[in-house]
Parts: C-alpha cells; sequence; structure tokens
C-alpha cells in the first residue's frame, strides 16, 4: 500500500468462496479452495490530497494438501483528488506440485513524488516535488531444482515518461537535474530458497532466501546501461504458543550508472517503514528488521517491529550519512480463519522524526 493515512469505508470485509470443478466430468472433487477479499479504501496524502480506490486479494491453495504453498494476486486501484491515478497488480503463482512459480510486480501510475536527491545525508531543504507517468514490469519465472530450491529468470522493466515540474524552484535546479527519464530494461538470473506455505502469514520455522541479478542494455531495449544485485534473507522462529520473532535482511547493489530510480530506496510500507520510500537514495543499500507477532485472540494480533539500514556509495563516501532507524506497533484483524491471512495496521516513527501508517493484506515480511 502507498505511504498516507488509510482509513476503511465501511466496517465489513467480506470473504466470497468460490468451488472449481475438475479437469474430468467424473471427477468432482474441488481442485483448489479459494477466497476472495475485497475492501474500499480512503486515504490522504502530503502529495495528493484526498484519493479512494478499492483493494482485492484473491488467495487459493490446493484441497487435499493442508501443507500446500497458497498462490495469491493482489490488484489495487487508487484515484485521487488532484487527478492521479494508479493500478498495481501483484502476484505469487504456484503449481500444486511446487514444481514452478510466477512472481509479477506489475504497475501503470501517474503519481507525483517527492525527491531530496541521492545520498544518505541529502536535507529536507532539497525536497523537489515532481509528476511523471511510470509504468513498471516485474516478472521472475522460478522452476523446481531440488526440494524448496529454485533457479528462475528475471525480468525488470521500468518506464519514467511525461515528467514535470509543478512548482519548478530555481534554487534546487541541481536536484532536479538529477531525475531523468527514460526506459530501464533488463534480464537476468533468480535463485530461491523457500519453506513457506503461506506467504500472507508465514509460520514458524519456515524460511526464504532470495538472490537475483540482472543486467540492463541497449540489448534489451534500455536507454541506461547498469547491472544490479539484490539479496533478501527471512526466517521465522517460534517464541510461544500464540507468538513467533520474524526477521530480515537486505542488500541491494546497483552499479554506478543506475538511474534515480532504479537505484535502491530506503522506506516504504516493507522495509524501515515510517520512511518515505525514496526519501533516502544511493547505489546500495543495508537492511535489516525484526518483528514480534502475537495472536492474543481468534480474530486478533499485536505486533511490534524494529529496523535499522542506510543507502551507501562506495564510489563517493562524501554522500555516506548515519545509519537510519525506525520502529512501531501494529494491529492485526484475521480475515480468514481457515487460510490465516491478517490485515495489517501498521504504525510507525524514525529517528529522524518521520512517521507512517500502514493498511495492507498480509504482512510486511
Amino acid at each position: 500500500m502507498r505511504i498516507g493515512f488509510w482509513f476503511l469505508l465501511s466496517g465489513f470485509i467480506f470473504t466470497i468462496s468460490l468451488n472449481t470443478s475438475a479437469q474430468s466430468r467424473k471427477d468432482t472433487v474441488r481442485r483448489y479452495r479459494k477466497r476472495i477479499f475485497a475492501v474500499p479504501t480512503l486515504g490522504t496524502g502530503p502529495e495528493t490530497g484526498f484519493y479512494g480506490g478499492a483493494v482485492a486479494l484473491l488467495d487459493f491453495v490446493p484441497v487435499r494438501d493442508s501443507n500446500a504453498r497458497h498462490s495469491v494476486v493482489k490488484t489495487e486501484l487508487a484515484y485521487t483528488a488532484k487527478k492521479q491515478f494508479i493500478v498495481n497488480l501483484d502476484w505469487v503463482l504456484t503449481d500444486s506440485a511446487r514444481k514452478q512459480i510466477l512472481i509479477g510486480d506489475n504497475a501503470w501510475m501517474r503519481f507525483p513524488e517527492l525527491f531530496w536527491g541521492v545520498g544518505g545525508k541529502t536535507p529536507k531543504s532539497n525536497e523537489v516535488l515532481y509528476d511523471a507517468y511510470r509504468l513498471e514490469l516485474n516478472n521472475v519465472y522460478f522452476r523446481r531444482v531440488r526440494p524448496n530450491m529454485y533457479l528462475g529468470v528475471s525480468q525488470q522493466f521500468q518506464s519514467v515518461y511525461s515528467t514535470r515540474f509543478p512548482d519548478y524552484k530555481e534554487s534546487n535546479a541541481a536536484v532536479y537535474n538529477q531525475i531523468q527519464t527514460g526506459i530501464s530494461s533488463g534480464l537476468g538470473a533468480s535463485f530461491l530458497y523457500d519453506t513457506r506455505s503461506n506467504l500472507l502469514n508465514p509460520r514458524a520455522g519456515e524460511a526464504m532466501i532470495f538472490v537475483q541479478s540482472l543486467g540492463f542494455g541497449k540489448v534489451f531495449g534500455s536507454d541506461f546501461t547498469f547491472a544490479n544485485l539484490d539479496a533478501d534473507a527471512r526466517y521465522y522462529q517460534k517464541t510461544g504458543k500464540k507468538s513467533i520473532l520474524a526477521f530480515q535482511a537486505v542488500a541491494q547493489l546497483r552499479s554506478k550508472e543506475a538511474p534515480y530510480r532504479m537505484m535502491s530506496l530506503l522506506g516504504g510500507p516493507m522495509m524501515l517503514r515510517g520512511f518515505y520510500q525514496g526519501r533516502f537514495r544511493d547505489n546500495n543499500l543495508f537492511a535489516t528488521q525484526a518483528e514480534w507477532r502475537l495472536d492474543f485472540s481468534k480474530w486478533f494480533g499485536l505486533t511490534v517491529f524494529g529496523a535499522a539500514g542506510d543507502v551507501v556509495s562506495f564510489q563517493n563516501p562524501e554522500r555516506n550519512g548515519s545509519l537510519k532507524t525506525a520502529g512501531g506497533a501494529g494491529l492485526r484483524i484475521k480475515v480468514d480463519q481457515t487460510e490465516n491471512t491478517n490485515m495489517r495496521f501498521d504504525f510507525a516513527f524514525t529517528n529522524q522524526r518521520d512517521f507512517g501508517f500502514y493498511v495492507s493484506f498480509g504482512e510486511a515480511f
């Protein structure tokens, strides 16, 4: 979900169970159990004013295997008072035998964004607002090579176009000059080790390791030539009958030629919550977080979380700043008892006196 204050328009969330027939007419047993969750939303943010929209989530899993991995498709639409529009479609699809996985994160938007320049110590006085259209297509296809271990092919595409500056300030001309339009398109390889059964709410004892490397260049239709490497590791430890402690560590490496929008962005609704996503950006990012999750009743849970990290430049160390930290707490409402799916409400604050409020299906990690 986007940064901002999100409120529910209605006090209900409805669940629709859909049955599917077998491939053969003789087989009347359902192959998948499906759930659809939908919720209208209303929010406000400093860049957008008030906006409204809807989020829908499809969660399905093979009926006969209680330990099978869930497949998830999520779509988000939002429209703002400033005539900004967002369409987001994400998915993680797995076949019943867990031999193949398809992961997608795709969006089209016209969305203004705040920008402070590049580096880990950019001052707030650098803040500029720019408006642009963006098309983002990020997809990975995995094939299992060993139990819980996969190799895959990754694709990334981002087009930033029709950029304009609604309130151009000559005093910040140097900051505006770092905003680059164009296409970044790349192809690469990925590795995944994953024992999670429910991506929206992993269980104790499960783990995930993801590594991805891509090259961007003219051969793929890119206006920029650079390379990136991403690593993401997660583990979930049982701490009580109804509680777990979740850990995550992230590393992102970019070559120095990466354009500003493909650099590592600190903050957002997943890692270092409370920071505006992109408040600090540079070629590299290192961050870690932990979250304690407690189910204190059949329908409700609580979380407490903390994170630390920063963006880093190896070529230009003078851009590096001090360590960034964030923490907060959240409420969980279980919208599906059978599949153990939560809606999360997180309030986060940072060591730089910023804060954020987030509403979304599933956990941050």
